[in-house]
């Protein structure tokens, strides 16, 4: 989804009260784009939302928890101009798919209304993308079996992992969302380590590129390369963005998978589902 960004029609203007000035003006962009511009009073019930809204955040520079706290804010403040307005700062359509729902018909049709109706049809369009993948990976259904070239010249059958969890990663050396996920990768792999495999499948690489980006990064856990045709493992799983995870159960039945922005990672893959 684009990020969405509310800027003050003059970069000079925050949103503080001014006694110079009785009102406001706002540009609304959807990505870099200009959608609406709003002007209201500063002593209005939306301006002191808004105000109110800002402050939440202001200093949090840990994206995932910047993004745990506008959820929480949003689900606890559905009729305030304010919650959309957060919603900018958001990525993922985990934190859209929770957010969305709850905003009074108030706030949907309110002075944010042109940006909320930018929120839904992104949804629309993330929804239909990833129905792809959601037709390929059934919840609690039996994860399709593979056999795949290791990094170590072996043949590794995903059936072999059987008995423990096993997390896919479909993921690329080209790719910068899978590079920038490898650091909560490692941190899920090393919380759980006793119970958990990682299998990283390497997509649209070659062999030199593959070995080279898995040393550089350091990445301690299994290897193969995707295979071509009939072996297109990331064509068997519907795969449409990188990276995608699945998470594999012992008796091999996926219990989650997520093609999402990775600083929703936590969200997806929680430590209730390893017990």
């Amino acid at each position: 989804m684009k990020r969405i960004i509310l800027t003050l029609l003059s970069a000079v203007v925050t949103l503080t009260v001014s006694a110079q000035q009785a009102d406001t003006t706002f540009v609304v962009y959807y990505g870099y784009q200009p959608i609406d511009t709003i002007t209201i009073s500063k002593t209005s019930k939306t301006f002191l939302q808004l105000q109110e809204a800002e402050s939440v955040v202001k200093g949090i520079t840990d994206e995932p928890t910047k993004h745990r706290v506008i959820v929480e804010y949003v689900l606890s403040h559905p009729d305030s101009d304010g919650s959309i307005y957060l919603m900018r700062y958001l990525s993922g359509m985990i934190n859209y798919n929770k957010c969305l729902p709850v905003l009074t018909e108030r706030v949907r049709q309110g002075v944010m209304k042109r940006l909320y109706d930018c929120f839904v049809a992104a949804k629309a369009e993330e929804d239909a993308f990833t129905s792809i993948t959601a037709k390929a990976i059934k919840i609690g259904e039996e994860a399709a079996d593979f056999t795949l070239e290791d990094i170590n010249g072996n043949m590794l059958t995903l059936s072999s992992l059987r008995g423990k969890y096993v997390m896919l990663d479909f993921w690329g050396s080209w790719c910068g969302a899978c590079i920038r996920s490898f650091p909560h990768l490692k941190e899920y792999r090393e919380q759980h380590r006793d119970k958990v495999k990682v299998v990283g499948i390497a997509c649209h690489d070659t062999k030199e590129k593959w070995n080279a980006a898995v040393k550089r990064h350091e990445l301690p856990w299994l290897h193969v390369l995707n295979g071509e045709g009939t072996n297109d493992v990331a064509e068997l799983y519907g795969v449409q963005a990188y990276p995608t995870y699945v998470l594999i159960a012992p008796d091999g039945k996926v219990l989650q998978w997520m093609s999402d922005d990775p600083d929703t990672f936590d969200l997806y893959f929680d430590d209730h589902m390893l017990e």
